[in-house]
């Protein structure tokens, strides 16, 4: 006997592709196989000669012989590109070249946020240089760089000359640092105590729209709230994923509650937006297909605006793959929307890969298909409180108290799923542990939907003129946020909701988290049986990997 198979009949052959695409990145960001690039075009080229082979003479085992070459084909391409877009200085590495001073020109790729106005750093990539450094032209860096005061923000695309310190980072430096993160990130070298040499070069008129149109966001998002600035802040930072602006104690509430997720632009918000789009385009009466195009520009137009964190450009894509799907008349298979974009996103940037927003963003919601929606339909499927009562003889208390324990089953069971994937990357990228962390998620995630809600109504009346009607949405959802916030600091104040964690081996927390994903994926093309042992086993293999690989502080 299986599981109701409405949610289990989804296939989606790219998810293969996605995996060889991603062993063969990973294989390569750690040294694991330091093949020449030749050596993997040569094998991308067999895997698809082999491909072909399969299809155009096809014999017993056609079908695994063209899985097999392309499969080999988009491994060996996802390392020849993650390799590629590092870019890494084998002969630095052979020399062990020690710091230098250096003049760099630089255009930056992504600003970190700063409290000095006197300082700026962030990522960007190399211009030019003086003749004897000409090999470092194209290579990504951090740059941490004094910046005027008076002068104006740096944002994306601008450019600027400075003299500094530049030093090499390791190859692969142990997880947890900030150098491993920039490696993460393709960095090969850090830029630091740089001053400028000469005005810098000020970003196109886009970039700087971007940067106007954020700064009138902010402030109308913060109408009505100067008696409450830690809500306004709090506001800002979850509409516009604008983490700076909260204060370092409550950075630190959110961060041991397990919650921090919300302050980022990521699926929540980007799927609250585009439902809001979509529903007043609907409003207005726009036909199915101008709506979808215009909410599609109106979303990207947010994500940019919003600072075009990798986080919302990942979630951007799975949702217009989504919808693009619907539009197009095929059916809709949500994990299939996932590999699509998913594989777009590593093309185009491969080391996301490596960072914890893609980990987690994507992990969670390949949980939520191949774990939470059929368990939350297993679930809802028992439930059938009044079988015995013709649906004519049930009132409006029988229909609210069934919705409302559908309701909380369907929370449970996607919050027991994203739970799975979010414990290893939590403890793996951030050292912390929380297992209280699910039931305040389980409060908070609703009410950040109604905060996104406001603040998206709040934004639009303020752009249309209605200051009235901003403040009456700000202060709106400046009330959920306090409770919000009370909510995380009483949860804190229970024994044992928060701990100090980390994986022994660190390398463990990656390999867990592909474990239990394979562990769920294995599930569901099995169809879940009904019987409770598989339902609890990517549970119970989660209570020993935490129990055998995993060390603890208060």
């Amino acid at each position: 006997m299986r599981l109701t198979p409405r949610s289990l009949t989804h296939r989606a052959p790219l998810l293969g592709l996605v995996v060889a695409w991603a062993g063969g990145a990973t294989a390569v960001h750690l040294g694991l196989l330091a093949w020449p690039s030749a050596a993997w075009a040569g094998l991308a080229l067999g895997g698809l000669a082999l491909a072909a082979f399969a299809v155009i003479r096809p014999r017993r085992f056609a079908t695994v012989l063209f899985a097999l070459g392309l499969f080999l084909a988009l491994a060996a391409a996802g390392a020849l590109r993650t390799a590629d877009e590092r870019a890494r200085l084998h002969d630095w590495d052979a020399l062990e070249l020690p710091p230098r001073e250096a003049r760099l020109g630089l255009r930056v790729e992504r600003v970190f946020a700063s409290r000095d106005p006197g300082r700026a750093s962030g990522l960007a990539r190399v211009v030019d240089t003086d003749p004897h450094l000409r090999d470092l032209v194209g290579q990504r860096i951090q740059f941490f760089v004094t910046w005027p005061a008076d002068g104006e923000a740096l944002l994306r695309g601008a450019g600027f000359r400075a003299r500094g310190l530049l030093a090499p980072l390791p190859f692969a430096p142990p997880p947890g640092g900030f150098d491993r993160y920039l490696a993460d990130e393709g960095a090969n070298f850090t830029f630091t105590r740089a001053r400028l040499e000469e005005p810098p070069r000020a970003a196109g008129p886009w970039a700087r729209f971007r940067g106007a149109a954020a700064g009138r966001f902010e402030s109308i998002l913060r109408r009505g709230l100067d008696a409450q600035p830690h809500l306004a802040d709090l506001h800002v930072a979850m509409l516009l994923g604008r983490k700076d602006a909260l204060a370092r104690e409550q950075r630190d509430w959110f961060i041991r509650s397990g919650t921090m997720h919300l302050f980022a632009i990521s699926g929540l918000h980007v799927a609250a937006i585009a439902v809001a789009f979509h529903t007043l385009l609907l409003l207005a009466r726009v036909p199915s297909r101008p709506r979808f195009f215009a909410a599609t520009a109106l979303l990207w137009l947010y994500v940019e605006i919003t600072g075009g964190q990798p986080s919302a450009v990942r979630a951007f894509w799975m949702i217009t793959c989504l919808l693009g799907a619907r539009q197009l008349r095929a059916p809709t298979n949500s994990l299939s929307a996932l590999a699509i974009s998913a594989l777009g996103v590593l093309v185009v940037s491969p080391h996301q890969l490596f960072g914890a927003g893609f980990q987690m963003s994507y992990g969670i919601v390949a949980a939520l298909l191949l774990y939470g929606v059929p368990l939350q339909e297993k679930w809802q499927a028992a439930w059938q409180p009044w079988g015995n009562l013709p649906p004519a003889s049930r009132d409006w208390r029988h229909h609210a108290w069934e919705d409302g324990v559908r309701f909380g089953l369907a929370a449970l069971a996607l919050g027991l799923a994203a739970t799975l994937v979010s414990t290893p990357a939590t403890v793996g990228f951030f050292g912390v542990f929380t297992p209280g962390g699910f039931f305040v998620n389980l409060l908070l995630v609703p009410a950040a939907s109604l905060v996104i809600f406001s603040g998206v109504a709040s934004l639009l009346a303020g752009l249309l003129g209605l200051g009235a009607a901003s403040v009456l949405f700000n202060h709106s959802a400046a009330l959920v946020l306090s409770l919000m916030e009370s909510a995380v600091v009483a949860a804190l104040r229970v024994p044992g909701a928060s701990w100090t964690a980390q994986f022994a081996p660190p390398w463990l927390a990656a390999a867990a988290g592909a474990a239990l994903l394979a562990l769920l994926a294995l599930g569901y093309i099995r169809r879940w049986p009904l019987r409770p042992a598989g339902v609890v086993a990517p549970y119970l293999a989660l209570a020993a990997l935490v129990a055998l690989g995993v060390t603890f502080a208060p």
